[in-house]
């Protein structure tokens, strides 16, 4: 994927793919709880809120092993997470 095209859908997507990998994964899902301060039940909130996409791929961003490690297992390109991650980021 060209690193200046990339659909907010397909960054939805992205993310909707790290967000499974993720609550698959034991020892990321704790990270993400300890890092985000949240209780599994808060989680749960803010799977289902509005900014779960903008909130996974800045977790997944925090770390460039752990990018490499998601892309890994989504199939998908580290460059395509980070080109998802600051599309998403944007408030334009």
């Amino acid at each position: 994927m060209a690193k200046s095209m990339m659909s907010k859908q397909t960054a939805h997507d992205i993310a909707d793919r790290l967000l499974l990998h993720i609550l698959a994964d034991e020892e990321l899902l704790s990270s993400l709880l300890g890092r985000s301060g949240l209780n599994p039940s808060q989680l749960a909130e803010v799977v289902n809120g509005p900014g779960i996409h903008e909130f996974v791929l800045e977790f997944v961003s925090e770390s460039d092993d752990r990018v490499m490690a998601c892309a890994d297992a989504i199939g998908a390109r580290p460059d395509d997470i980070a080109l998802a991650s600051r599309m998403l980021s944007r408030r334009d």
